[in-house]
């Protein structure tokens, strides 16, 4: 595994959030009627992903993949980094079939298009580090550990925010 393959998966990470903090606001916005009507479910999301919350999220998890990618190239061993790098490609697919479903652009999509050689090459590397059966595991595991952490900020990212107003 190259060192690059290791360093871009915090950089990448922010790139693909930054595009997603900077377009998703509008872009609610301009289609909130349309989301709300197609996927009436998604509704009490669209208020998160426009709120400064969606900061402290995004915060949250550049900390913890850059955390894990330093620990990598600290100590060499690569599961924690892996793992962030499955939940990242896992992201990415999740943003495709939105893609699909809604038809159109969504925030996110180009830099996920611009991604997906870098998550495929470095899944490549780091897939000969793991038996086939491990690799699953792996997936499994940061899917897993992607959604309970989905769901853990949308309930404590907001409170954070309220405090951090109270206290401005």
């Amino acid at each position: 595994m190259t060192l690059i393959l290791i360093y871009l998966l915090p950089i990448l990470f922010m790139l693909h959030e930054f595009e997603e903090m900077v377009m998703l606001p509008a872009w609610i916005e301009k289609n909130e009627k349309e989301l709300s009507r197609r996927l009436p479910a998604l509704r009490s999301k669209l208020f998160f992903l426009q709120s400064p919350a969606f900061g402290i999220a995004v915060c949250e998890e550049f900390v913890i993949v850059s955390t894990c990618t330093m620990a990598t190239i600290i100590t060499g061993n690569m599961l924690f980094w892996y793992i962030c790098l499955l939940a990242f490609s896992l992201h990415f697919v999740a943003h495709i079939i939105q893609f699909f479903i809604i038809r159109k652009y969504i925030p996110a999509i180009v830099s996920t298009v611009l991604c997906l050689p870098y998550c495929v090459m470095a899944i490549s590397a780091g897939h000969e580090q793991y038996s086939n059966v491990e690799n699953v595991l792996l997936g499994v595991l940061s899917l897993i550990i992607c959604i309970a952490n989905l769901c853990l900020m949308q309930i404590v990212t907001p409170r954070i925010y309220k405090w951090i107003e109270n206290k401005m």
